[in-house]
């Protein structure tokens, strides 16, 4: 089952040193096989997005619950289930 999860950053002046365990988190889960893709939105909100493909919504929640961005208080997450029709 895919997903989507939308982060959005809810503390101000985030920096690059606080984001290290997110972004260590986020590739050990695409070395795992279950990230999809990843990356920052570049408009003016910030956060970011990933599509993850795990086997069901327990191993989702655990995922998300356990990410450090949310732990840490950074970031608020939105989660959608996602159907992928193309992909390389």
């Amino acid at each position: 089952m895919n997903y989507v999860i939308t982060h959005q950053f809810i503390k101000e002046g985030i920096t690059e040193e606080m984001m290290k365990p997110h972004v260590s988190y986020l590739k050990k889960l695409f070395d795992e096989g279950k990230l999809v893709i990843t990356g920052p939105f570049i408009d003016e909100r910030r956060g970011g997005m990933f599509i993850l493909e795990v086997a069901n919504e327990e191993e989702l929640d655990d995922i998300v619950k356990n990410d450090p961005a949310i732990i840490s208080g950074l970031a608020k997450s939105e989660v959608r289930p996602y159907k992928i029709v193309f992909k390389k």
